[in-house]
């Protein structure tokens, strides 16, 4: 007899579980960069509206579909674009798309939650490097640098940081949705929170409140953003990020919902939390405590460095310099932790169901030959100089618009306006009114195409043209992986075609 498919337990676990898959490392990192970056306040406003016009309406298609696929067995994108095709093979196949983006995504992903980890202890411990107290930033952050490059080369530490990182992971999948990924979220999410908070607070309150002026920075209220066209691109591109949209994740979890759940409802506590994360959390901590220790002419100068460079290196530099300053950078890395752990949960889970639902694996094989994908690419990243930038760019950029235009195509237009606006508004108390399906039918995908025409136009043929061995044999892990899960769609036709599982 097959394994019954779980259920969330409660509302509140589904909720915060949902609100961990799109909570990570960009809510915290990359927002305040980008925003940093592109103006601050010039940048909110394309971020909003492309929130409204692409992040919720894709956010609501995946919630939708998901319940409806969950009733059916089916939880991975390989048997859940098999279901409008008849589980025809080329279908399967290229629903397997949905399922290599978040595996590939976790593999470079979960190297840099190790990292996380790392630093959280090393910090608590006394073995990060002694702050230099100066308002030059570069001259602030030189050990730090120095110590984060050695750290990743990687060091010896490293790499039981990594082992350690993907045994938790591998422990709490195993033990499933409910008893593993759900209790690991109604704690991790309310301490992430809480902690946010905290280091919100000091941020703003560093220097006799000086952190105030970078949280008015990026609120200022500025209008040449919509006059440039990369500020677009990157508002739009954060918001596609930020609610994990084009990969599966939210789907997979929203097959796991019971048959009658408001996944509306959802759907919007997914994006608050998640919103109220990045705009009032992730905008409090990092450009604040930067503003209030270098300077407002330091800002878009640390943006420029990178995500990594804010995370690991500025922020360790300016709470080590403040009173229990190796507590409060203790708590700065594991807050990253949790929003880090939270994610990688929920991008291996969808080939967990891959397993589960279409070869109908038991749970731990399913999850134990998943983890040891993980394990394999999460090393290759590791090890391999620039392996991790080459899955970043292909997987979480060009194929997750690609799926996304998929995704729409297929839900919204294949399935039928009429048949996709009865799962809509089934069992919700919030009936959108059926213009917003043909809204969402048109507008998403422009704006799909708008971020991907500009974007790689700018960057694909640069990529390609690199002579680098090292990203032509990522390419080559890319395309076999890719291979290998379109094999394992066909091979599992059979078996789902046999009957639902009992």
């Amino acid at each position: 007899m097959d394994r019954k498919r779980e259920t969330w337990a409660t509302k509140a676990g589904l909720i915060l579980a949902a609100a961990g898959n799109a909570v990570g490392l960009g809510n915290l990192l990359r927002f305040p960069s980008k925003a940093a970056l592109y103006g601050g306040g010039a940048f909110m406003l394309p971020y909003f509206i492309s929130l409204l016009l692409l992040g919720l309406p894709v956010m609501l298609i995946e919630w939708v579909i998901g319940r409806y696929a969950g009733k059916r067995g089916h939880g991975s994108m390989t048997g859940i674009l098999g279901l409008f095709f008849g589980h025809a093979s080329w279908a399967r196949a290229i629903g397997s798309l949905g399922v290599a983006i978040p595996i590939l995504i976790v593999m470079y992903y979960i190297w840099i939650e190790s990292w996380t980890l790392g630093f959280a202890f090393l910090s608590l411990f006394g073995a990060m490097p002694e702050p230099v107290i100066t308002s030059d930033p570069h001259q602030a952050m030189e050990p730090f640098v120095t110590f984060f490059k050695t750290y990743t080369a990687p060091s010896f530490t490293a790499g039981v940081f990594l082992w350690i990182t993907l045994v938790l992971n591998w422990i709490i999948l195993q033990r499933g949705v409910v008893k593993g990924i759900e209790i690991t979220a109604k704690i991790g999410m309310p301490a992430l929170i809480f902690m946010g908070l905290l280091l919100g607070v000091i941020s703003l309150s560093t220097n006799n409140w000086i952190g105030i002026e970078g949280l008015k920075f990026i609120y200022n209220l500025n209008l040449s953003g919509l006059k440039d066209p990369m500020t677009w691109i990157e508002a739009s591109g954060q918001i596609f990020f930020t609610l994990s949209l084009g990969m599966g994740a939210i789907a997979t979890y929203a097959s796991y919902v019971k048959p009658k759940e408001d996944v509306i409802k959802a759907g919007l506590w997914t994006a608050g939390i998640n919103e109220f994360v990045e705009v009032i959390i992730g905008a409090s901590i990092a450009i604040p405590a930067a503003f209030a220790m270098f300077g407002a002419l330091a800002i878009p100068e640390l943006a420029k460095e990178g995500t990594f460079r804010l995370g690991f290196m500025t922020m360790p530099a300016i709470l080590m310099s403040l009173p229990l300053g190796k507590l409060l950078a203790f708590v700065w890395f594991i807050l990253l932790f949790i929003a880090a752990l939270t994610s990688s949960l929920a991008l291996t889970q969808p080939l967990v169901a891959l397993f589960e639902d279409e070869m109908k694996w038991s749970h731990t094989r399913a999850v134990t030959f998943s983890m040891l994908l993980v394990v394999l690419g999460a090393h290759l990243c590791a090890y391999i100089p620039n392996f991790l930038d080459e899955l970043d760019f292909w997987a979480g950029a060009v194929f997750l618009l690609l799926f996304a235009l998929i995704e729409i195509i297929v839900f919204i237009w294949v399935f039928g306006v009429e048949n996709f606006y009865r799962e809509l508004t089934l069992d919700t108390s919030i009936k959108l009114p059926k213009s917003f399906v043909y809204f969402t039918g048109t507008i998403s995908p422009l704006f799909i195409f708008f971020i991907g025409y500009f974007w790689f136009s700018e960057k694909l043929l640069d990529v390609l043209k690199e002579p680098d061995p090292y990203k032509w044999l990522a390419r080559i892990f890319i395309l076999l992986f890719i291979v290998f899960l379109a094999v394992i769609a066909v091979i599992s036709r059979k078996r789902v075609l046999e009957g639902p599982r009992i």
